[in-house]
C-alpha cells in the first residue's frame, strides 16, 4: 500500500477525528484533503470525510470500510443498538477478531477485504472457536468461490463457518451467503477467560458461585482461573458473553445521529460520548492551517 494509501486509512482512526474535535486540526486529514479534494475550502469537514470514504471505496475497501458498512448493516438493520454490542479488536488465543457481535449469543465475523489475502484464515478461524460457537468470513462477492473452496478442506470446521459476501452496493448478499452453524469442540475455558477483564471475570464468579477466591493479591488471577475452569465450558461461555455485552453502550438516537462513515471509529473509540462536539465539527468549513 502507498504512503497516500496509508494516510487515506488513517483519517478513519480516534486519533485524527478526536484532534478535529479538540483544535480542528490534523496533519494526516490535511495531508489526504489536499492531495485528494478539488476546492476544499468550498466544503464543510462532513462532506470531505464522505468524499474520503468514497475514494476508499473506489480505490479498494479497506478493513475499516468493511466493518463500518457491518456495522451500519447489523446494529442499524437486523440488531438494535440498545440489545446488541459490536467489539472489535478482540484477541482470541493468537489471533485478533475483527468483528464481534453479541446478542444473546456471540458471533465472531473475520473480514477479508478487498486489500486482504487469506493466508492466515484457518489458524485464525480455530482460535475463534475456542471462546466462540459461531464464526462467518466477510469477502467480497468475487471471493465467495474461493473462500467456500478453502472451507471445503477444513473437513473438522468447514462446514461450520458462515461466509456473508459484500455487494457493491454495500450490503451482505444474498444470493452469496452461507449462514453459520453452531461448533463448540474446540472451546477453551482459558481462551474465555482471557476474553475478560479483571471486574469481569470477577462478576462471572460471583454470579456462578456467590464469592471470589480469598487469596492474597498475587494469586488472585490464577486463584480465579482456577474457579472458572470449573464452570460448565457451555454456561461459562453464556458468563462471559453477558460481561462483554455490557463494555460498549450507546444510545440508538446518538448512534444513527452520527455521519455513517464515521460510525464504527465513533462506536469503538468512545468518541459517543460527545456527539454534539462531533457533528459541529463536522458542519464547519474546512481550513487549512
Amino acid at each position: 500500500m502507498s504512503n497516500i494509501g496509508r494516510a487515506v486509512n488513517r483519517v478513519f482512526t480516534r486519533q485524527v477525528i478526536s484532534d478535529l474535535m479538540v483544535t480542528g486540526v490534523n496533519n494526516v486529514f490535511n495531508h489526504v484533503v489536499q492531495k485528494f479534494i478539488d476546492k476544499p475550502e468550498c466544503k464543510t469537514v462532513g462532506e470531505l470525510i464522505t468524499e474520503i470514504y468514497t475514494n476508499i471505496k473506489e480505490n479498494g475497501r479497506n478493513e475499516y470500510y468493511y466493518k463500518n458498512t457491518l456495522l451500519n448493516n447489523l446494529i442499524c438493520g437486523v440488531h438494535n443498538v440498545n440489545t446488541t454490542t459490536a467489539l472489535s479488536q478482540l484477541r482470541i488465543s493468537k489471533s485478533i477478531a475483527d468483528f464481534v457481535l453479541i446478542n444473546g449469543e456471540g458471533k465472531v465475523y473475520e473480514i477479508k477485504s478487498d486489500l486482504d489475502n487469506f493466508d492466515r484464515l484457518e489458524s485464525q478461524l480455530r482460535d475463534y472457536y475456542k471462546a466462540f460457537s459461531k464464526v462467518s468470513v466477510i469477502v467480497p462477492e468475487c471471493e465467495f468461490d474461493r473462500v467456500n473452496s478453502i472451507l471445503s478442506k477444513l473437513t473438522d470446521i468447514g462446514d461450520y463457518v458462515g461466509i456473508y459476501a459484500l455487494s457493491s452496493r454495500d450490503t451482505l448478499s444474498r444470493n452469496f451467503r452461507r449462514e453459520p452453524m453452531l461448533f463448540m469442540d474446540l472451546l477453551s475455558h482459558e481462551c474465555i477467560f482471557k476474553l475478560l477483564r479483571k471486574s469481569e471475570y470477577e462478576k462471572v464468579l460471583i454470579k456462578f458461585f456467590g464469592v471470589t477466591p480469598k487469596v492474597e493479591q498475587v494469586f488472585h488471577f490464577t486463584a480465579c482461573f482456577e474457579e472458572f475452569c470449573k464452570i460448565p465450558i457451555e454456561t461459562a461461555q453464556i458468563l462471559a458473553f453477558s460481561e462483554l455485552k455490557l463494555r460498549i453502550k450507546i444510545k440508538e438516537s446518538d448512534f444513527k445521529n452520527v455521519q455513517k462513515e464515521l460510525r464504527s471509529v465513533v462506536y469503538f473509540s468512545g468518541l459517543s460520548k460527545n456527539i454534539s462536539a462531533l457533528n459541529a465539527m463536522l458542519q464547519t468549513k474546512y481550513k487549512r492551517i
